[in-house]
């Protein structure tokens, strides 16, 4: 699936923008309150993920390797730069009962205030190796942990690659990450803190700038709404009077 979105597209869509302005869970709670049908699509952080909705509720969804509305939903709610799009009137449905937009977000929120709590410890751009030598004398080792320890290996590489490779719950893996830090039997070097604020949380985030795209982009919550695409030329629009002078033959 591609990783961009045409200007076609965006300016088609009934709304766009930016998630470092509004969180997943804020938009999706607005598409839920006004019963909207339609498809929403999350373009960012190397994702371009889809989910549909059905009169409010979720019918349908495509991110990644997701293989359900929940891992879809959690993979875009850790998003937090990039934009979305909806547009109205597209369906799709997965053959399984519709979810509420609400009960698959309260599901997911542990997890995705846990991601970025794991993320303040564990860098994803950090490189790990294993620890030159043991913590101590007697040293027990988790099976979930051996499996980590095995994917690290002898080479440095970085936290991402290590989650990439086990192609597990990434929550599940960067916890088992922390704790192998924590009891000294890898070292992690580099790499900047993940953000400090869960897209859940209530807290107000600085505006980022606004990169142009080819349709209005909301300014503040309270002025969000389904919009029409944007009219390219409104034939009720007053020619300027330059032109109007031209028509009538006036230099």
């Amino acid at each position: 699936m591609s990783q961009t979105t045409s200007a076609d597209e965006s300016s088609a869509a009934s709304l766009v923008g930016n998630l470092e302005v509004f969180s997943l869970a804020d938009v999706l709670h607005l598409l839920e309150e006004t019963r909207q049908t339609g498809e929403f699509q999350v373009v960012g952080s190397g994702i371009d993920g889809r989910l549909w909705l059905d009169n409010g509720e979720l019918s349908n969804a495509h991110v990644g390797t997701a293989t359900t509305i929940g891992q879809a939903v959690f993979e875009l709610a850790c998003i937090i730069e990039g934009w979305f799009y909806f547009t109205s009137g597209l369906v799709s449905s997965s053959g399984q009962p519709k979810v509420p937009i609400g009960a698959v977000l309260s599901e997911v929120r542990p997890q995705v205030e846990e991601w970025f709590e794991l993320r303040r410890v564990v860098p994803l751009d950090a490189v790990v190796e294993l620890a030159p030598n043991p913590p101590g004398d007697d040293v027990q080792i988790r099976g979930d942990q051996w499996r980590v320890l095995t994917m690290i290996g002898k080479g440095g590489q970085s936290v991402q690659s290590v989650l990439d490779a086990i192609e597990d719950d990434p929550v599940a893996s960067l916890r088992t990450l922390r704790d192998l830090c924590q009891s000294g039997l890898i070292i992690l070097e580099g790499g900047a803190p993940g953000p400090l604020v869960s897209p859940f949380t209530s807290a107000v985030r600085e505006p980022a700038p606004v990169a142009p795209v080819a349709t209005d982009v909301i300014g503040s919550l309270a002025d969000v709404a389904i919009m029409p695409p944007p009219i390219v030329d409104d034939p009720w629009t007053p020619a300027p009077e330059s032109e109007r002078a031209e028509k009538n033959g006036v230099a």
